[in-house]
C-alpha cells in the first residue's frame, strides 16, 4: 500500500497495470474531492485565519509522521500503512478553514508520496482521499462550531462528534471501495474487514486530534506539549510490533530445530506457510487474518518438540504411538496459549488436523465448525506431504 499511513491514512498498493475499473474508481475519487472543494464555496462557514508559520510547521510534522509507518493492513494483495498522523490530520480539519486544510493535506500527501517513491496513480488517489476526507470534516466542524464557545461545549461538541464520524466513515468507505475494486471482492465484505482492522487506530488517535484542537484554541504553542505523546505512542506501537516479530522469530527457530530431527520433513513448515499464503491471497482474506493464519502455519507442528526423535522418524507406528503423535496439535496449542500476541492463532493450530467429514482430531469437528485458517492449513499440510 503505499503511503497509508496516516491513520490510517493511507493508500492501497496499486498494481503495475491498473484495470479500467480501478482507473474509473480513482477518477471518481478525484471528482468527489473536487465536489467537496466546490461545496466549501457554497456552505456558509465560520472561518478563522491561521498564520502561515503554523501551516508550515504542521506540514512538516505530518510529512515526517507519514514517512514512518507503524503497521500494515489491507485486503488480499492490497494494503495500506498506518502512521500516527491521523490525529494531526483530524486536528487540521477542525483548526483550519476547509480550503486551507485541504491544501495542507494535499501538499503533505504529494511530498510524502514523492519522498517514498509512490507511483503516480497512488499519489493521485491519496491526494483525492485526504482532500475529500479532510475537506468534508472541516466543512462539518466549521458549519456547526462557534469560536465563542469552548471546544467541547454545545454546538462545538456536536460539531467535533459529527466531524469525527464523517472522517472515519469517508476514509473507510473510500479505501474499502478501492480494495473491493482491486480484489474483486464484495464491498460489504471488504468494508467489514477494513473496519475490524482499523477501528483501534481511530480509537487511539482521534482523541489525540481532539485534544490538539482544544489546546490550539486556548494557546497554539500548547500543542507542542503533545509532541512527547505522539512520540510515545509511535514507539509503543513499534515496540509491540517488534516484540511480535521477535517472538515469531524465536518460535520459528524452535520449529527449525524440531525439523532438523527429521531431515525428510526439513523446511516443511516454511513450505506449508508458502502454500497457505498463496491460498489466502487467492481467497482475498484481509491482512490481519492472513497474518494470523501464516503464523499458525509456521507453528502448527511446534508441539512435536516434546516427542522422541525416534518416534518422529519411525515409519511404522503402533496405535499407541500414533495416538501420541496425534497429541502434537493440542501440545502446539498449549505452548501458544500463554503468548498473548499469538492467542488468535491457537484455535487454528489446535484444529489443523480436523477433517471436513468429522473424522479428524482432536475434537472431531466437521464442516465449517472447523476454523477457516485450520481448513486452509490442513490442505497445505496434506498437499506438501503428498508432493
Amino acid at each position: 500500500m503505499g503511503n497509508f499511513l496516516k491513520h490510517p491514512n493511507g493508500s492501497p498498493e496499486l498494481s503495475e497495470g491498473l484495470g479500467r475499473n480501478v482507473r474509473v474508481y480513482i477518477a471518481l475519487s478525484v471528482g468527489f474531492a473536487i465536489g467537496i472543494l466546490l461545496l466549501t464555496r457554497v456552505v456558509p462557514l465560520e472561518r478563522t485565519s491561521i498564520a502561515s508559520g503554523w501551516f508550515a510547521m504542521i506540514l512538516v510534522c505530518e510529512t515526517v509522521a507519514d514517512l514512518y509507518p507503524i503497521v500494515y493492513f489491507g485486503f488480499g494483495d492490497s494494503q495500506t500503512e498506518v502512521t500516527v498522523s491521523l490525529g494531526i490530520t483530524f486536528a487540521v480539519a477542525c483548526i483550519w478553514p476547509p480550503e486551507q486544510a485541504m491544501l495542507l493535506v494535499l501538499t503533505q500527501t504529494i511530498i510524502s508520496d514523492i519522498l517514498t517513491h509512490k507511483s503516480v496513480d497512488k499519489v493521485i488517489f491519496n491526494g483525492a482521499l485526504y482532500t475529500a476526507v479532510v475537506g468534508g470534516t472541516s466543512i462539518i466542524y466549521h458549519y456547526l462550531a462557534s469560536a465563542q464557545l469552548n471546544v467541547l461545549e454545545g454546538r462545538n461538541l456536536l460539531g467535533i462528534g459529527l466531524a469525527a464520524t464523517y472522517y472515519i466513515g469517508a476514509e473507510c468507505l473510500m479505501l474499502s471501495g478501492l480494495f473491493s475494486t482491486l480484489s474483486h471482492r464484495p464491498f460489504g465484505q471488504v468494508l467489514l474487514s477494513f473496519v475490524k482492522q482499523s477501528w483501534l487506530d481511530f480509537a487511539a488517535l482521534l482523541p489525540l486530534g481532539m485534544v490538539m484542537v482544544t489546546l490550539f484554541r486556548e494557546n497554539p504553542l500548547s500543542i507542542l506539549f503533545l509532541v512527547p505523546t505522539f512520540l510515545l505512542l509511535y514507539f509503543s506501537l513499534k515496540r509491540e510490533q517488534a516484540l511480535r516479530n521477535q517472538t515469531q522469530t524465536i518460535l520459528e527457530k524452535l520449529v527449525d530445530i524440531l525439523e532438523s530431527k527429521a531431515p525428510e520433513t526439513a523446511q516443511h513448515s516454511k513450505r506449508v506457510r508458502s502454500w497457505v499464503g498463496a491460498m489466502c491471497d487467492e481467497l482475498g482474506i484481509d491482512t490481519g487474518q492472513t497474518d494470523m493464519v501464516l503464523q499458525a502455519a509456521v507453528l502448527h507442528d511446534l508441539g512435536k518438540v516434546g516427542l522422541d526423535d525416534e518416534l518422529l522418524r519411525k515409519r511404522g507406528l503402533s496405535s499407541e504411538e500414533f495416538h501420541r503423535i496425534q497429541g502434537h496439535s493440542a501440545m502446539s496449542a498449549e505452548l501458544l496459549e500463554g503468548l498473548t500476541l499469538f492467542r488468535g492463532g491457537r484455535e487454528i493450530v489446535l484444529h489443523h488436523h480436523e477433517r471436513y467429514d468429522g473424522a479428524g482430531y482432536p475434537d472431531h469437528l466437521a464442516g465449517e465448525a472447523i476454523p477457516l485458517g485450520a481448513r486452509i492449513i490442513a490442505i497445505a499440510d496434506s498437499f506438501d506431504a503428498m508432493i
